[in-house]
């Protein structure tokens, strides 16, 4: 874990945190000159609007719903989730209430509220308000984000990717774990191995099913280990090119990914508990469904090739 940036500040481990995360939201909307200055003073490159856009737009949009819902959606019912905790702390719903500035902006001010509360119930409240935001909220998706956006974003956005991902785990370390995985997490089917091949593309684009988040840099990266052709267009109709023009080696390159993302909530667990619980165990499925689909495939290459030689 790197030396979080602190230096600069207000005093207070809480409330430092709290800014630094202000800090990193406000990083995720479009560049201009405040987060120019916050790139300054977090010692992160500067941003253009250019990378902006690969980043949160082409890459990984920012949104926890698409990441939290059974269909990898914007909206549906992990939206609703994200909804109804501001209302239950009686806020306006922001338009955008999933998004990652919105809320890393709300856990600031939670964490400020309770820094400015005397000890006594009110001050609890407001940290049992600011844990169950942190549990449900964050850490049920951002790890993993963070990790992929480390992979997939321009170099200031990775580089804020990885100061995020150190955030989370030394705010967890400090909150503790929670008694159970968030409420978005907890009826998420893993992925099937029926539904054929649109089932497949489906169960692996729906991070809470597969473990696993792809990214376009990653279906480039398979393509250029496997000599495949990238074709253009969404992650799905790039993700079905290369599956139609040789499923045995692809599947095989998907089944490696989600080893590895196996391996990388397996590291968050300790820290962050049942949520990178859920997600190794969603990526392991999901390696093992892809290592099957491999071998049937390779079986059926075979038997055409001894067909063919007949």
């Amino acid at each position: 874990m790197t030396t979080l940036p602190l230096a600069g500040f207000a005093p207070g481990r809480t409330r430092n945190r709290a800014e630094l995360f202000r800090a990193l939201g406000a990083l995720a909307e479009a560049p201009g000159e405040a987060q120019l200055r916050l790139a300054d003073l977090l010692r992160l490159p500067r941003p253009s609007g250019e990378q902006w856009t690969e980043a949160f737009v082409v890459q990984l949009v920012p949104h926890a719903s698409v990441y939290l819902g059974a269909e990898g959606m914007l909206g549906g019912e992990a939206a609703d989730r994200v909804a109804g905790f501001w209302r239950a702390l009686r806020l306006p719903v922001p338009s955008d209430a999933d998004h990652v500035a919105a809320l890393l902006g709300l856990y600031a001010a939670l964490a400020d509220a309770e820094c400015d509360e005397p000890a006594g119930p009110r001050r609890t409240m407001r940290r049992q308000a600011r844990v169950a935001l942190f549990h449900e909220h964050l850490a049920s998706w951002l790890p993993a984000y963070a990790r992929a956006m480390a992979d997939s974003g321009p170099a200031p956005y990775a580089q804020w990717a990885r100061l995020l991902h150190d955030a989370l785990l030394a705010e967890a370390a400090e909150i503790g774990l929670p008694d159970r995985p968030p409420a978005h997490l907890r009826d998420v089917a893993p992925l099937g191995d029926g539904g054929g091949l649109d089932g497949l593309l489906t169960g692996l684009l729906t991070p809470a099913r597969s473990g696993v988040i792809i990214t376009r840099a990653h279906l480039a990266t398979v393509a250029r280990g496997t000599g495949l052709g990238l074709r253009l267009g969404d992650r799905r109709r790039v993700l079905r090119a290369l599956l139609e023009q040789d499923p045995a080696v692809t599947l095989a390159a998907l089944a490696e990914q989600a080893r590895e993302w196996w391996a990388r909530h397996r590291a968050d667990e300790p820290v962050v508990g049942p949520a990178a619980r859920h997600w190794a165990e969603r990526a392991a499925i999901t390696a093992d469904v892809l290592t099957a689909a491999q071998r049937e495939a390779h079986m059926i290459a075979e038997k055409f090739s001894h067909d063919d030689r007949l």
